[in-house]
């Protein structure tokens, strides 16, 4: 009998509250940022909220992983060791980290998942990883199906992969923009974002290719028609993005793929399991499209062909949400639509956006919607103008009504079926609970008693009281009364029961630490036996230059060290970071190519009408594109020699 593979749903939060809303709706793993040195600074979380973050989730069998995912200074290297105990001790699950500098210092039994920000980028990279003892690894975003199943069967890692939210343009762990323009690091968790901002294309002459477009931005990822397809390529952890996003993008998203993965599940369950347990039940339908969302993108383009060009939104990097209808006509803060489909229903407080015949985003706010004679007519009141064209698509950006219903407590519930057995004897009372999903999770809870022979039947008063779960997360699926003819007084139940759930709970926890310290304690070990010695032939077997130059982002002597045991004989430059080097420096390594975008990819053989280079303008920032058309690679390179050098 083959070995049914977990597949987990992981989902983002920016804080407890966000945590708790992604579990009730159906998430296996939550990934949370460490109060420091997560790759999202502004979303760092207490020990204390990841603590009580992890026993919510231990007792639906869930995990949570905690994102410590920056590079690290030598000054930053201990404290960074001494939060990964606290972490560790609090009952995290995992950490997610990007310095490799980390595994050489004394870390505690924790397995490790490495961030995307390791640019998981070749089999190599990731053989490396599973020998150096990471139990997983976040799969390049630009990785395709093909590109998944050709790794699948060549490593030990669990494979995590993105399938929801917004895309990096750039290579992960690769992008050094923001930190060379604006000494922001992306790898320190404080990016600028400049590929959502505008930028001018122009050529080698200084001709206007493009102007104020957005140019870096793609639309978000959205891959639920190729889940199943995933799965069979290898995938086991489906990530959601979102550690930014509010609560209502949190419940929808997680709600959304739930659902997908339970009915794949449903025909599946010989090969696929669920690795958590519980179940939802939803006071909404998802739609992923209504909780911020930009036009989506599956991006599942094997490597070695050229992304689409409808991959980027070239006229915004807002939310656009849901296409609902057809602008008819539009005068001042007027406008009559024709919606998409029957089933829409617009309400006051609703979002709308629409572009203008200058392709420029306008939006504004419902305050009154009128029903016309003609089905799926209505006159919209506006919060402002909406100059939009007549045929103009209007998206809705802001669903009043489903927002609000999302942000109801009771919007999604996730609750775990158990057992309870009642035996009665004349001195003691035992009742035993069990959880119906892992039936060998069993509590059993004897008290003293002196019981007198039944006058009359309650045994419906005893199975409403055993019923009355209040706030924990179980609810009852079967109720077995062994009475023997004995009398049980319902208030000396209440005790039992709420012992009973308390035990059951302590448990649950018992066992998911438990289960993480042997995980981490094999994993800790393979670590530190690759790590005993100097493995000089492991450098061509991973792929390692002999020269790391500074996009290796190498911080702190201990990851300078590290690729020393690798075999790494040559210089070793530091992270950008912490040294810029002289001369030009690329920024930006990316699949997404502006001369393909243009028409101009050189496997059209078509000759282009403008003088290469090209480059990326913004005010005074000048950045020279350079294609690598073997490679479908872009490089956006920072000259300062040529930053006023450019015809005007």
């Amino acid at each position: 009998m083959s070995i049914r593979r977990d597949i987990e749903l992981l989902a983002p939060a920016s804080s407890l509250e966000g945590g708790l809303v992604a579990l009730s709706a159906g998430a296996d793993a939550i990934y949370v940022g460490a109060p420091q040195y997560g790759a999202r600074s502004a979303v760092g979380v207490s020990l204390e909220d990841i603590g009580a973050l992890c026993r919510a989730a231990h007792s639906f069998h869930a995990r949570v992983y905690v994102a410590l995912n920056t590079i690290l200074t030598d000054s930053q290297l201990p404290h960074a060791v001494a939060l990964a105990h606290q972490l560790y001790e609090v009952g995290a699950d995992a950490l997610i980290i990007q310095d490799l500098g980390l595994l050489r210092e004394e870390l505690p039994p924790i397995p490790l998942h490495a961030s995307t920000q390791c640019h998981n980028h070749s089999l190599g990279q990731l053989q490396m990883l599973s020998e150096l003892g990471f139990e997983q690894a976040v799969l390049p975003r630009e990785w395709s199906l093909e590109d998944i199943a050709a790794v699948r069967d060549k490593t030990s890692l669990r494979l995590e992969a993105f399938i929801h939210g917004a895309l990096c343009v750039s290579y992960s762990g690769r992008c050094f923009i923001s930190e060379a323009l604006s000494q922001r690091s992306a790898n320190r968790g404080q990016c600028a974002q400049y590929c959502r901002m505008t930028y001018d294309l122009v050529d080698a002459q200084g001709q206007m290719l493009r102007q104020g477009e957005h140019l870096l931005s793609l639309r978000d990822l959205n891959r639920s028609e190729i889940i199943e397809q995933m799965m069979d390529a290898g995938i086991s952890s489906f990530k959601i993005e979102g550690r930014l996003k509010a609560i209502p993008y949190v419940r929808n998203v997680t709600a959304h793929y739930r659902q997908l993965l339970d009915e794949i599940l449903a025909r599946r369950g010989d090969q696929f399991q669920r690795p958590s347990w519980g179940r939802e039940r939803f006071a909404f339908t998802p739609q992923p499209e209504a909780t911020f969302a930009r036009p989506f993108t599956s991006y599942n383009t094997p490597l070695g062909r050229p992304i689409p060009v409808d991959s980027i939104t070239p006229y915004s990097n807002k939310s656009l949400g849901q296409a609902i209808g057809t602008v008819l006509s539009s005068k001042g803060r007027e406008i009559v639509v024709k919606l998409l489909r029957s089933d829409l229903q617009l309400a006051n407080g609703d979002g709308l956006v629409g572009y203008s015949s200058d392709r420029r985003l306008l939006g504004a706010q419902v305050n009154q919607v009128t029903s016309l004679a003609q089905p799926d007519h209505y006159r919209l009141r506006l919060s402002q103008p909406l100059a939009l064209p007549r045929s103009a698509t209007l998206w809705r950006n802001r669903d009043h009504q489903l927002e609000s219903q999302l942000l109801r407590p009771d919007a999604s519930l996730r609750t775990l079926p158990v057992l309870f057995t009642l035996q009665a004897q004349p001195t003691r009372l035992t009742l035993q609970m069990q959880l119906a999903e892992a039936p060998e999770l069993s509590v059993s809870i004897t008290q003293p008693a002196q019981l007198e022979p039944a006058q009359r039947g309650n045994t419906e008063h005893l199975e409403r009281t055993l019923a009355k779960l209040g706030d924990t997360p179980y609810r009852t699926e079967s109720i077995t009364l062994q009475l023997e003819g004995l009398f049980v007084p319902p208030s000396l139940l209440t005790a039992l029961r709420r012992d009973a759930c308390k035990a059951l709970l302590e448990l649950c926890q018992t066992q998911a630490l438990q289960a993480r310290d042997k995980i981490g304690r094999e994993l800790q070990t393979k670590r530190l036996e690759a790590l005993a010695h100097t493995a000089p032939e492991a450098r061509e077997r991973y792929g390692l230059p002999d020269t790391l130059d500074f996009t290796y982002n190498v911080a702190n002597a201990s990851a300078a060290q590290l690729y020393r045991q690798l075999g790494v004989t040559g210089a070793i430059a530091s992270a950008l970071e912490v040294e810029r080097p002289e001369g030009a420096i690329p920024v930006m390594f990316t699949r997404h190519c502006l001369r393909h975008q243009l028409g101009y990819c050189t496997r059209t053989g078509r000759k282009p009408p403008f003088a290469l280079p090209l480059y990326l303008v913004r005010g005074s920032d000048r950045l020279r594109v350079e294609t690598d058309c073997q490679r479908c690679l872009m490089t956006l390179w920072l000259d300062p020699t040529e930053q006023n050098s450019l015809p005007q």
